[in-house]
């Protein structure tokens, strides 16, 4: 199996490439449309501002082999800013529109500047992740999933309590996204990890 890190100019990928490579794996760091197909699952890391990392995708034209990804049925895991490019809008440093997988805007927090530190995950509708319930994981980020369509919100399996309800793990079809760090979450992000890497998408 081949796995694959994009490279947006920003992110961080030392860390999810070392929690990869530990777990038995080589990753390929993509850099250019083409390699993303020679790749069976792409994990796409957080840390960065979502205007600047939309318009990188836009202007190496990955942001079309992304969606044909999706499209491929290939599995995905969007790590933190990595998530919520999947997003119809974006509203850190200026108004970004994402990829719109997600029928939901990106927005800052109410209460709050920035939630940064470890908070414990409460899985309220996924089976095959519930081993995470109450697992606590490394989240650092000052914007938020805040969906559209309520019905939208089955996709949500994950959340923490932080001044409010704030999505923090996201399946739906081939796509996993997670709020938190798990390459900076230890044991419990090492086995997150492996565990989207044996994951099956079931449509």
């Amino acid at each position: 199996m081949k796995i694959g890190i994009l490279n947006y100019n920003a992110c961080n990928l030392a860390s999810i490439y070392h929690s990869i490579y530990r777990i038995g794996y080589d990753p390929i760091i993509i850099n250019e449309k083409k390699e993303l197909k020679k790749i069976d699952r792409l994990i796409i890391p957080g840390v960065g501002a979502a205007k600047s990392c939309m318009d990188y995708l836009r202007k190496k034209e990955l942001f079309h082999e992304i969606n044909n990804f999706l499209d491929f049925k290939k599995p995905i895991l969007g790590i933190c800013l990595g998530l919520q490019i999947f997003s119809k809008k974006l509203y850190e440093h200026g108004e970004s529109e994402g990829f719109g997988f997600i029928d939901a805007d990106v927005v800052p927090f109410k209460k709050q500047k920035i939630n940064i530190g470890w908070s414990k995950l409460i899985i309220n509708d996924s089976e095959s992740f519930n081993e995470f319930s109450n697992k606590s994981f490394y989240f650092c980020h000052s914007y938020h999933l805040n969906f559209i369509n309520l019905n939208e919100r089955k996709y949500c399996k994950g959340i923490i309590e932080c001044g409010e309800n704030i999505p923090s793990l996201i399946i739906k079809k081939n796509f996993i996204g997670a709020q938190f760090h798990p390459e900076k979450s230890q044991t419990n992000g090492n086995k997150f990890i492996n565990k989207f890497l044996n994951w099956e998408p079931n449509s």
